[in-house]
């Protein structure tokens, strides 16, 4: 028996849901305005997705990631700063392309709720 819906504001949830096979994850909050920014992915060709693997691989887990230190992963792919902090925000990279694989992704309440919808 699957789960159907659930409400979730924090990645740790929004983990917690995905891999419990919610069909309806309902995002809020700062980390719908996070899931939102770093959709951006999606645009990344292979070898842009390859050094962003890898740059955020290489932070150390203690120290997170601040600005300044995005800046050289911005450069070198393309995406702004603030995107690269919004996909270590929800959970690293891995997650949130499980997310774009397997949920349509509806933004509602203008950036403060995203609707995840399971696709068949």
């Amino acid at each position: 028996m699957s789960k159907e819906e659930i409400t979730v504001t924090t990645k740790e949830q929004l983990r917690d849901a995905k891999e419990q096979g919610y069909k309806r994850i309902i995002v809020q909050g700062e980390l719908a305005q996070n899931l939102i920014k770093a959709q951006k992915i999606k645009t990344l060709g292979p070898v842009a997705m390859g050094i962003l693997v890898a740059a955020l691989a290489a932070i150390p887990f203690t120290g997170g990631l601040s600005a300044v230190a995005a800046l050289p992963i911005a450069a070198a792919t393309g995406l702004s700063t603030t995107v690269i902090i919004a996909i270590i925000a929800v959970g690293g990279i891995a997650l949130i392309v499980a997310l774009l694989n397997d949920y349509t992704i509806t933004i509602r309440k203008g950036d403060t709720e995203v609707v995840l919808e399971k696709k068949n």
